[in-house]
């Protein structure tokens, strides 16, 4: 059984492609939390993720493996899908879960100081900026 209170980040990161991140209501998993969806396995089944849905994660993700460090990477274009298939995963998943966008630390506009997350609304799926206090650390790449 799955607990409804739980977070799902939206991340991309390389290896085999992940995408989807579980976070527990606890905290102790903080950043983003464990991988749960890669471009290999998907989600897990319990989750109800349609295929489809999660070709369009595969496909997104991959184009980040492959050309993030390209000059002509449109990284809004690429982020403004990242949002619109967080909306999709949200709609699928009929509120079960808290979804959130985590933009990637290699976007060259990112600003770990600023942690730019993107949380999908319950109500009207409208995107809403969070911003978390400043880090004490410099900028890098968290996960769990």
């Amino acid at each position: 059984m799955v607990n409804p209170k739980e977070t799902i980040s939206i991340m991309a990161d390389f290896g085999m492609g992940p995408y989807a991140w579980l976070r527990g209501v606890d905290g102790s998993r903080p950043y983003v939390g464990g991988n749960i969806a890669d471009t290999i396995c998907g989600f897990p089944r319990e989750y109800g993720v349609s295929g489809t849905l999660e070709m369009f994660f595969a496909i997104w993700v991959v184009s980040f493996e492959r050309d993030y460090d390209h000059e002509a990477f449109d990284w809004i274009a690429w982020n403004e899908r990242g949002i619109a298939l967080s909306r999709m995963l949200y709609l699928e998943l009929r509120g079960r879960f808290h979804v959130e966008y985590h933009y990637p630390c290699e976007d060259p506009s990112y600003d770990f100081l600023k942690d730019r997350i993107i949380s999908i609304t319950v109500g009207n799926l409208l995107a809403t900026r969070k911003e978390r206090l400043p880090a004490e650390s410099a900028n890098s790449c968290l996960h769990d």
